[in-house]
């Protein structure tokens, strides 16, 4: 582990690039014209690369599209049209477009979606957005400014990832920035919170008027000597009330990406009693490794998912435990202690997607293994007890075609622990949502949709299209959401 010696806590405030005053609400502008780059080690470009519908380079018209079937696998026609919804946050720019990286359920079946659209104008950089549907799929327009919450951080490139709702209502949506450290020419990624109350409206109990801007990595010198950075791919909520966040970064300006973790309290304060020093830090001493999905256990314990480089040129995919105060669990597995790294067989794996069953007996994560000459993409999965001894951990390929690209990025269990998953497969060059739903023991259920799997073409002829987010609703229906091209 590299030296955290040096490992700062939050600002008080947001930096100054971001403009005192500026309304967090629906397409609020605030300060500076030009986005900043995002850190060159920072892309998912190469190995580890996974899919990124709704963020490529080329000016495609994208929507989200929100997919219900019903819980045994069939398109639901009573929600949205002929069971599906879009949402149009606006027109697409030449590098930015409508994206969604994840999807949550409140109390009340309300279908919350966290992803990001093109700034206002003639602006090319993204700002990030939470908007809430109703139970049938139509945008609630009780929430926000009609359904929809838009955050623009001084016109910098938010990169918007996950988010959770809090049983109370609230929301948290996690994501970084690229942002000017002051130190010459220098930019850096900052974890970037937002927690909106159930109506929509920043909580001004959190952070600076419901945003937190957290640069763990802060130089010792900050006027002189470059900063580390550091990125919240998910945050999760533990029952004291504290949030703890996964992602990738590094302590230096320079060297190795590391899965990094940290956590704050409900205020937004950041806490240094988490792992160590306020870190947790997860670096095999080979390669990168990353963060890129958690999930709270029942025992405050977090399961992480993401990847690791064992080989150089090999990523493999990897979940670590750690404990409710950020020390890995050697229960959940002793050597190497509180880790497993699962080579499947490829150059390029990775799982992207966590989730616990909710009676905390079982977790589960997803993803792909991709690259190798004439080899398709395939699915990956992982489910294991949450206890050791209270079963039997399943890890392999689930390819849903010997023939076709698939890959999943989100999971979820229902109230029977059946284990569902969603992402895309590619068949004659066109994409379709996908969901497949699981046993335990990771056989396909064959009861739901044809033979365990349901999918939906929702743009024919495109490849624009991707289920990034996967709820199960309280009456066992299964809500996928995704970007997808506009019609």
């Amino acid at each position: 582990m590299r030296n955290e010696a040096n490992h700062q806590g939050l600002r008080a405030t947001l930096m100054s690039v971001l403009v005192l005053g500026c309304a967090l609400t629906y397409v609020s502008g605030c300060g500076n014209d030009d986005p900043a780059p995002i850190d060159p080690a920072d892309t998912d470009a190469g190995t580890d690369a996974g899919t990124d519908a709704g963020t490529g380079s080329t000016a495609i018209d994208s929507d989200l599209a929100i997919v219900r079937f019903t819980s045994s696998g069939t398109l639901d026609n009573t929600f949205g049209t002929n069971g599906i919804s879009r949402v149009d946050l606006g027109p697409s720019g030449t590098s930015t477009r409508d994206s969604l990286w994840g999807a949550a359920r409140d109390a009340t079946d309300r279908i919350v979606l966290f992803g990001s659209k093109k700034g206002d104008g003639e602006r090319i950089d993204a700002d990030r957005v939470v908007a809430r549907l109703t139970a049938n799929g139509a945008l609630d327009e009780s929430f926000a400014t009609k359904g929809v919450h838009t955050l623009n951080l001084s016109n910098l490139a938010d990169q918007a990832r996950h988010g959770i709702v809090q049983p109370d209502g609230k929301i948290v949506a996690s994501g970084y920035v690229s942002q000017p450290t002051g130190v010459g020419t220098q930019t850096a990624n900052n974890i970037v919170l937002l927690r909106l109350n159930e109506n929509g409206q920043t909580d001004l109990t959190f952070g600076s008027k419901g945003v937190v801007n957290s640069a763990p990595f802060k130089s010792a010198d900050p006027d002189n000597v470059e900063w580390g950075f550091a990125e919240a791919y998910a945050a999760g909520l533990q029952s004291t009330g504290k949030y703890v966040t996964t992602g990738y970064g590094r302590p230096g300006a320079t060297g190795g990406l590391d899965l990094v973790a940290f956590r704050y309290n409900a205020d937004g304060k950041r806490d240094l009693t988490w792992g160590n020093s306020g870190a947790a830090i997860l670096d095999l001493g080979v390669g990168d490794e990353r963060g890129r999905n958690l999930t709270v256990l029942k025992d405050d314990r977090v399961l992480m998912a993401g990847s690791a480089t064992q080989t150089a040129g090999n990523v493999d995919a990897m979940v670590a435990m750690y404990t409710a105060e950020g020390q890995l669990d050697t229960t959940f597995n002793a050597d190497p202690a509180g880790y497993k790294v699962y080579d499947f067989g490829r150059p390029d794996e990775a799982f992207f997607g966590a989730a616990t069953s909710a009676d905390g007996k079982w977790v589960a994560a997803v993803g792909h293994r991709a690259g190798g000459t004439g080899l398709n993409d395939d699915a990956i999965l992982f489910i294991a007890p949450a206890n050791p001894e209270d079963g039997v951990t399943f890890a392999a390929p689930v390819p849903l075609s010997e023939t076709a690209n698939d890959r999943f990025l989100s999971v979820a269990f229902d109230s029977a622990n059946k284990v569902y998953a969603s992402g895309f497969i590619t068949e004659n060059g066109d994409n379709s949502m996908v969901v497949a739903r699981f046993n335990t023991n990771g056989t396909l259920d064959t009861t739901f949709g044809s033979g365990g799997i349901a999918k939906v073409n929702v743009v024919v002829g495109k490849t624009e299209e991707i289920a990034r987010g996967l709820v199960v609703m309280s009456d066992g229906k299964v809500v996928l959401a995704g970007p997808a091209e506009a019609k």
